[in-house]
């Protein structure tokens, strides 16, 4: 396995480095998300948080808000292409009925003192919760406080609407910068989730004891062998929760769904025409590494010919001495065993190792802990992965699955 200490502006085994990738990158995103969560905030403190204020309240109240739900309203009581009010609908979760409006104004009544403003949660809004949540963890981490966003910038953005879609701009570009896809510091979570120490420092020469707990890195697995230096070589490693590994981890995945979520989607839809499926773009390169690698996923994970969604070792010392297996087909159908078995876990582990440091735990997930070692696939694994991760199984040499 190739090291990453060449590579060019990754200093992964100095702790100042990680602190100014987290001033640059994720206080930076953070920063992005909690203007557009500040504003929605000063907005319910105007229309009121229980939802039943009207336009005619709003616009004596604030009226230059009033854009922000009316803008890009049709005549039909659709939204215009790029509309205003659809933007805020979809990112803040705040809007008035259309079509409501529309009608109302054709049979001559005081329109606005009829239309109730909406309030409501969106998935583009829970992101920006999550994303800002994780974000704000990081930066704790490391002893940086994140700055208030100012009532000024509020303003700002109320003066000058467009001032909205710059703010959108920015949090995907930020995503992009952070994402595992372009950031080795991410990617850095990512291959360590789970791994044993002799792929560890083969990839990180430069780990030390203090950066491993700056980092929330820690043993969760210890093979019971009597050789010092197998035991230490085999020993897994993953992440401290909450600490800054995980953290990162988590955020990754959370821009992951993110960017393959439909309504979010719509809404990054504004400033561009192109928006990335990370984890495809991801799950295609790491496809074509294993390719490379002519890496086959263990056949002792498989259960022949039913392909188990999980599947429990009990581990003996060096070796895996029980498998307790279970299997649910696309029609619902269940299967479940026990067998006896004699397996090699320093291989097994040395097989696996490929596919963990690239991440693949995405796609399957190890978890030892105690005297049992797990391999769980997703419910109806392989059959209903997505393409991408099909096209990594199938890249794998993995034999057919059962026809249900």
């Amino acid at each position: 396995m190739q090291n990453y200490d060449s590579i060019e502006g990754f200093e992964y085994w100095d702790i100042d480095a990680w602190k100014n990738f987290i001033k640059e990158n994720i206080l930076s995103l953070h920063n992005s998300v909690s203007k557009l969560l500040r504003l929605r905030d000063f907005m319910l403190t105007i229309i009121g948080a229980d939802g039943v204020a009207t336009l005619s309240e709003l616009e004596r109240r604030r009226s230059d808000i009033l854009p922000f739900l009316l803008g890009g309203i049709r005549l039909d009581g659709e939204y215009k292409d790029n509309s205003l009010a659809r933007l805020v609908k979809l990112t803040l979760g705040l809007y008035i009925n259309p079509m409501e409006w529309i009608v109302s104004r054709y049979e001559g009544l005081m329109v606005n003192d009829h239309i109730v403003i909406r309030i409501e949660s969106t998935p583009f809004l829970e992101f920006l919760k999550e994303v800002a949540e994780i974000t704000a963890h990081i930066a704790k981490i490391v002893g940086i406080e994140p700055g208030e966003v100012l009532d000024s910038e509020i303003e700002a953005i109320i003066k000058s609407p467009e001032k909205l879609l710059e703010i959108i701009r920015s949090i995907y570009v930020e995503c992009l910068k952070v994402s595992a896809n372009h950031n080795y510091y991410t990617f850095f979570a990512l291959s360590t989730k789970i791994l044993p120490h002799r792929y560890l420092v083969a990839a990180y020469p430069k780990l030390h004891e203090k950066l491993k707990e700056f980092l929330g890195l820690k043993k969760i697995f210890e093979p019971e062998i009597a050789e010092a230096k197998v035991r230490e070589e085999y020993t897994i490693w993953g992440h401290s929760e909450k600490g800054l590994l995980a953290s990162l981890y988590n955020l990754n995945n959370v821009i992951w769904k993110g960017f393959s979520n439909d309504s979010i989607k719509s809404v990054f839809s504004y400033i561009t025409n192109s928006i990335r499926n990370l984890r495809e773009e991801y799950m295609q390169i790491v496809a074509q590494k294993l390719k490379e690698l002519n890496w086959s996923f263990p056949r002792i994970a498989i259960s022949d010919p039913t392909s188990p969604s999980q599947s429990t070792y009990i581990i003996s010392g060096p070796r895996l001495t029980k498998r307790i297996w279970w299997y649910v087909s696309r029609k619902g159908y269940k299967w479940n065993g026990i067998d006896e078995c004699d397996i090699n876990l320093l291989k097994l582990l040395d097989d696996l190792s490929p596919a963990l440091f690239l991440g693949l735990t995405y796609i399957f997930k190890l978890e030892i802990s105690g005297s049992s070692l797990e391999i769980i696939f997703p419910d109806g694994f392989p059959r209903w992965l997505k393409k991408s991760e099909l096209d990594v199984w199938r890249c794998v040499s993995i034999n057919e699955w059962r026809e249900d």
